[in-house]
């Protein structure tokens, strides 16, 4: 889970900001809330090289704001509780086995 986030005061920021986005939008994240992504990998091994891409990408796009990486198991993740709302569209059709909890 990639959480972010980065400032949005000039129109360079905002760009910045969308550029992250649709970054991880290609990486196959689906975005869970804004500025909030995940992704499932099949193995550790896969989401440690999903982590360094990430970060390589960060350490020459992104120089101002937050960015955080967690890891979850299927299990943890899965525990996850939707207090308000619902999932989301884009959840449902691009991961649809991701919140059968």
């Amino acid at each position: 889970m990639v959480m972010f986030d980065l400032p949005t005061l000039t129109k360079k920021d905002r760009k910045r900001y969308r550029w992250l986005a649709r970054h991880l939008d290609a990486e196959s994240y689906v975005r869970i809330q804004y500025s909030v992504y995940a992704k499932v990998f099949n193995s550790f091994e896969s989401a440690n090289h999903g982590k360094k891409r990430l970060k390589d990408f960060l350490k020459t796009n992104v120089k101002k704001g937050n960015v955080r990486i967690v890891m979850f198991t299927d299990a943890q993740f899965g525990k996850m509780e939707i207090v308000v709302g619902e999932v989301s569209t884009q959840e449902e059709i691009t991961q649809p086995n991701l919140f059968d909890f």
